[in-house]
C-alpha cells in the first residue's frame, strides 16, 4: 500500500468534517459520563485509547507503506505528551463523575486561555497587552462557571465542586499538550505523534486498569466501543478538516461542543444548564474568539501563515 496525495476539501467540506468531529467527541464524552457510574477511570481510559492506536497504525501504513515504520528522534517529547494526555484524560473523566456534562465542557474551554498565558514563558511566543486582557476576561468567565457548578450549601471555598476543579486542572494539562504539540509538529509526522503517544499511554494505563478491572456486560461493551470508536473517528475527521481549512476558520466550530453537551446532558440525565453556566461559557468563548483573531492579525502582520494543529487529541 503506497501513500497518495491527500485530497483537499472545499471550505464547506472542511467545516463539515470539523463539525462532525466535534459531534463525535461529544458522543465520546457522553459515553464516558455514562460509564463512570460503573467502571474505573483507568479502565475507561485504557479501552478508549486502543482505537487511537489502531488509527495511528492505519495512518502510518497509508503514509509510509508499512504499518510500523514509526522510527522517531523525539522520544522524550512523545513521552512527555503521553504523560500529559494521560493526566488530561484522567482528570476530565473524573470530573465527569461529579459534574453535569455541559458544565464540564464550559470549564474545559479554558484550555486556549491557558495556552495563551503559558506560550510566552514556555515557548517564547510574544503575547501582547490586548491578548493578556482577553485572557483575564476569559478567566472571569471561568470563575463564573466554577461558581455555577452544583455544590453543597456553604461557602464557595469549602464547598467548591470537586469535579469543577478537576476539569479546570484537565484544561491546564490539555493546554500543555497543545503547547508541546506546537514544539513537535514541525519535527515529526502526524502518524508518528499519534502512534508513540498512544502506545506510551497504553503501556502506563493498561496495568492500572487491570488492577481495578470490572468485566463489562454486553451493553456496556457497546458503550465502551462507542466511546473509543467515536473518539478515534472524530480525530480522523479533524485531521481531514485541518488538512484543508485554516485554523481561524475552523476553531469557532469547536464551540458547538457546548450545544451537544447540553443536548446529551438533557436527553440522557435530564441535566438543565443554568444561566450562570451559560454566561460563564459565553464570556470564555468570546475571549477565545478575540484571542484567535488577534493571533491571526499578528501572524498576517508578520507575513506568517498560522499553523494548523497537526493532530487534535
Amino acid at each position: 500500500m503506497t501513500a497518495g496525495a491527500p485530497k483537499h476539501l472545499s471550505a464547506a467540506g472542511a467545516m463539515f468534517f470539523m463539525a462532525l468531529g466535534v459531534l463525535l467527541f461529544g458522543v465520546a464524552d457522553a459515553s464516558v459520563k455514562w460509564l463512570t457510574s460503573g467502571y474505573g477511570t483507568w479502565q475507561i481510559l485504557a479501552v478508549g485509547r486502543m482505537p487511537a492506536l489502531i488509527v495511528a497504525i492505519g495512518l502510518t501504513w497509508r503514509a509510509t507503506g508499512s504499518p510500523f515504520k514509526v522510527k522517531t528522534a523525539h522520544f522524550r517529547f512523545h513521552a512527555m505528551r503521553s504523560i500529559l494526555i494521560m493526566l488530561t484524560g484522567y482528570t476530565f473523566f473524573e470530573g465527569l463523575r461529579f459534574l453535569p456534562l455541559v458544565d464540564c465542557i464550559a470549564i474545559a474551554f479554558a484550555a486556549p486561555l491557558f495556552v495563551t498565558a503559558l506560550s510566552g514563558p514556555l515557548i517564547g511566543e510574544s503575547v501582547g497587552f490586548r491578548r493578556w486582557m482577553a485572557v483575564g476576561v476569559g478567566f472571569v468567565g471561568v470563575v463564573i462557571a466554577l461558581i455555577a457548578a452544583p455544590r453543597s450549601d456553604g461557602s464557595f471555598i469549602s464547598h467548591l465542586n470537586f469535579g469543577a476543579v478537576l476539569v479546570l486542572i484537565s484544561a491546564f494539562f490539555y493546554s500543555l499538550t497543545l503547547i508541546t504539540l506546537r514544539r513537535i509538529s514541525g519535527k515529526d509526522s502526524s502518524h508518528n505523534i499519534l502512534f508513540h503517544t498512544s502506545t506510551a499511554t497504553l503501556i502506563v494505563v493498561c496495568p492500572l486498569a487491570a488492577m481495578d478491572w470490572h468485566w463489562p456486560t454486553g451493553a456496556d461493551w457497546a458503550v465502551l466501543l462507542l466511546q473509543g470508536g467515536s473518539s478515534a473517528v472524530a480525530q480522523l475527521c479533524m485531521i481531514k478538516a485541518f488538512r484543508s481549512g485554516e485554523a481561524s476558520m475552523l476553531a469557532p466550530i469547536e464551540y458547538t461542543a457546548l450545544i451537544w453537551a447540553a443536548f446529551f446532558g438533557w436527553s440522557i440525565w435530564n441535566e438543565i444548564p443554568t444561566l450562570q453556566t451559560l454566561a460563564g461559557a459565553a464570556i470564555i468563548i468570546a475571549a477565545n474568539f478575540y484571542i484567535a483573531q488577534r493571533e491571526v492579525h499578528h501572524a498576517r502582520k508578520k507575513d506568517i501563515v498560522p499553523e494548523n494543529p497537526v493532530l487534535p487529541e
